[in-house]
């Protein structure tokens, strides 16, 4: 007795889905041109160990658009989606670690806010945030 196993073409199938999704430009974002930031983020003169960074577009020198954010991870930052060219507020916050209880404060310092330039040519930029930067420890 023979028995026929029939192939499904899955894998061939699986090859033309992903060639028409590419030629359809599937994931292509709309909208004005973003720029991926990368940098360093200091404080003290020491890599700030955890933190967040925001890009935002500076309305009050007639920039617009989507801005960037990006996690602070042993004082490197990669912003992903990037931000559009042109002046940006940046708003930059630290800690000194991971939360490990609600009674531990890991605050570095709060909102600190400084202004960048935004420019395709220039992807890296780097902050020094000063010792006297804002620190309200954060509600739990």
């Amino acid at each position: 007795m023979m028995i026929r196993v029939q192939r499904q073409p899955t894998l061939s199938m699986s090859v033309v889905a992903l060639a028409l999704l590419a030629a359809n430009g599937c994931g292509r974002v709309e909208g004005p041109e973003r720029h991926s930031i990368r940098g360093t983020v200091t404080f003290k003169g020491e890599p700030v160990p955890l933190g967040q960074i925001a890009f935002e577009p500076d309305t009050s020198e007639g920039n617009q658009g989507p801005g960037g954010y990006a996690d602070i991870v042993a004082g490197r930052y990669v912003t992903h989606m990037g931000a559009v060219s042109g002046p940006h507020r940046v708003r930059i916050s630290g800690q000194s670690g991971p939360v490990v209880d609600e009674t531990q404060d890991v605050t570095l310092f709060t909102d600190y806010v400084t202004t960048a330039d935004i420019d395709a040519k220039q992807p890296e930029i780097n902050f020094e945030v000063p010792a006297a930067a804002p620190r309200q420890r954060r509600r739990r």
